[in-house]
């Protein structure tokens, strides 16, 4: 993986974090009490159930939520200076393409937009991105020329194409088969290798959270609070597995006991 000695040892700190949203009825606390280090260049899952705050952390990260107690840091700073240099970048569940351009220009749209150019900050090629990705010879394809999993990739590209510290992935293969999303889960993890980008990934996916994981973070909802952190850096060596090894059941079935005492509400001690 890639060296970034310059950036601080954790691209996220989060300390007593909470997030709250104005409502009819009142004020409402989506997450509280968050305490969390993401190292920088990791690799890290959230689970939980529907409605614990995993979505809502991303957009803290991203700075699209404001933090209402405690703190949030992104690269040693808060979340907008992290926001304002274009080191987060985020890959949706839908693939959001602009369905009137083509995927060269969907890929390059970053670099066009928000006053890239007074950053002075690099980028990447996109061509050299449409192989990253494989999708090289389809730089003219329009979006509703490609299956789901392709315009899952240009998406991916397209939030690379900036050279962001972090990468923030909210369940961006949920709506894909599961073939498809088990290739899509081998190329996140050799682009990962590859660019050395921190990356922090939301699943509903017991599977999915246990391939792809060094760490997987794991919430409680009422209100969106962490019940355990799972770290599978001993067994899963250079972040690898084999799917259908005893070790990877092992793992899926650890994180099937934890998530269920979350569904519970049981915090670890």
């Amino acid at each position: 993986m890639p060296a970034r000695s310059s950036r601080p040892p954790n691209a996220i700190a989060l300390r007593d974090a909470a997030v709250t949203f104005a409502t009819d009825a009142g004020l409402f606390t989506a997450c509280q009490n968050i305490n969390l280090d993401i190292e920088t260049g990791s690799f890290v899952v959230l689970i939980g159930p529907s409605g614990c705050g995993k979505s809502t952390l991303l957009r803290l990260v991203a700075d699209l939520l404001p933090c209402a107690a405690g703190t949030a840091e992104v690269n040693g700073a808060p979340p907008e200076a992290a926001r304002k240099a274009r080191a987060v970048s985020f890959v949706f569940q839908d693939s959001t393409l602009l369905p009137w351009r083509s995927v060269m220009d969907n890929i390059s749209l970053p670099l066009q937009v928000g006053r890239w150019a007074a950053l002075g900050r690099g980028h990447r090629p996109v061509k050299e991105l449409l192989e990253l990705v494989r999708m090289s010879g389809r730089e003219a394809a329009m979006p509703h020329e490609l299956s789901g999993g392709m315009r899952q990739r240009v998406a991916i590209a397209r939030a690379l194409v900036t050279q962001p510290d972090i990468l923030l992935m909210d369940e961006p293969f949920a709506a894909l088969d599961e073939i498809t999303r088990e290739s899509l889960n081998e190329e996140v993890l050799r682009i990962w290798r590859e660019t050395g980008t921190t990356v922090v990934f939301v699943t509903h996916s017991l599977e999915e959270a246990a391939y792809l994981g060094q760490r997987v973070v794991v919430m409680a909802a009422n209100p969106g609070r962490i019940a355990d952190i799972i770290d599978l850096r001993q067994a899963k060596p250079d972040n690898r597995i084999d799917r259908s090894s005893q070790a990877f059941f092992e793992i899926t079935t650890g994180l099937r006991r934890v998530l269920e005492k979350a569904y519970r509400g049981e915090i670890a001690a």
